[in-house]
């Protein structure tokens, strides 16, 4: 054929969504720690797409001389226990948020206060707390689960894709 021919072979293939699942199966088989590598780097880039989100919906106290400590606490982390997991929300802990001391009151915000306290007289009445599960309300909101997900398809489809990112997963990690 001459070089301007218009006379041209064009091949194109449309590859199933299944086949990506079919090479993620074959990596569990072959080396269960790379997928497992591999899974909880990618539900914590998922997790780490919610804390922007959640940090933007945590509420910001009025009565310290630093506000807004439980906002700063909000970030992703690995989980410790069903791996590969992530999760997401308030750290716990004095120091989490700097020099001016963590969100230790975290659950009194998420969760609420009865109002009645369970003293060594008896119970008394105090006023309660109602309940800001902005942690709840953030991760039921289908766009954002619907990020996530992407975040988290993104970063299984640049292992297949990027050959950088695919040696340090594969490589041996020594304990």
């Amino acid at each position: 054929m001459a070089a301007n021919s218009l006379d041209r072979l064009t091949i194109s293939f449309n590859v199933d969504s299944n086949y990506e699942a079919l090479r993620l199966g074959f990596l569990e088989g072959a080396n269960p720690s790379a997928y497992k590598r591999l899974l909880s780097i990618a539900t914590l880039n998922a997790a780490r797409t919610m804390v922007n989100p959640m940090r933007a919906e945590a509420p910001v106290g009025k009565t310290t001389k630093n506000p807004g400590r439980l906002r700063k606490s909000v970030t992703a982390r690995r989980a410790r226990f069903n791996t590969p997991a992530a999760v997401v929300g308030p750290r716990a802990g004095r120091n989490r948020a700097g020099a001016s001391g963590g969100a230790w009151y975290r659950w009194f915000v998420t969760s609420g206060i009865s109002g009645v306290r369970q003293t060594k007289n008896g119970p008394k009445a105090v006023k309660a707390v109602p309940a800001n599960p902005f942690v709840t309300r953030v991760s039921k909101n289908e766009g954002r689960q619907k990020t996530a997900m992407e975040a988290m398809a993104k970063t299984v489809e640049s292992f297949f894709n990027n050959g950088a990112f695919r040696d340090t997963i594969m490589k041996f990690k020594r304990r």
